[in-house]
């Protein structure tokens, strides 16, 4: 496949340009997307999970995490509290501040998404869903297999 570089490209201006419009169209609430990509986890869920959880979900480095969460916590979107099972590890809450901007955030996603799939037939939307979720799941498998042999992507070692 020859037009690799035109996939990774693509996908990458893709995701950069639906960070830059959702980042313009939450401003108005004072969040940006990676806030509003783990309050979107919480809401699907995520709700009382701990942090590690969040991690491993959104697949976003720990560091990375941790800042949000705290970004998010200095808000008033979210609050940590000591996880009941184990006092080494705390849980993330939605607050009523969160939880009162949940349709908020949601339709900024939605205008977003309906700007990507616009002129374009519900079928074919639903057909590239299906191509890029087998495309993540292939590389995620890659991923891990490349892990567990500790092979490098050219094939070395």
């Amino acid at each position: 496949m020859k037009d690799f570089r035109v996939l990774v490209t693509l996908a990458s201006r893709i995701i950069h340009d639906c960070q830059v419009c959702l980042n313009k169209a939450l401003s108005e609430i004072g969040l940006g997307s990676a806030e509003a990509n783990v309050l979107m986890f919480l809401f699907d869920g995520g709700d009382g999970c701990r942090q590690e959880d969040i991690v491993a979900a959104t697949e976003v480095s720990k560091p990375a995490i941790s800042r949000t969460v705290a970004s998010l916590e200095a808000k008033g979107y979210v609050v940590r509290e000591e996880h009941p099972g184990d006092r080494r590890s705390r849980i993330v809450k939605l607050t009523e501040k969160a939880k009162a901007t949940r349709e908020v955030i949601e339709q900024r996603y939605w205008d977003v998404i309906s700007a990507a799939t616009r002129d374009i037939p519900e079928a074919k939307v639903q057909e590239f869903m299906a191509l890029f979720s087998q495309v993540a799941g292939n590389v995620a498998a890659y991923r891990e297999e490349m892990v567990r042999s500790k092979k490098s992507p050219d094939g070395g070692g």
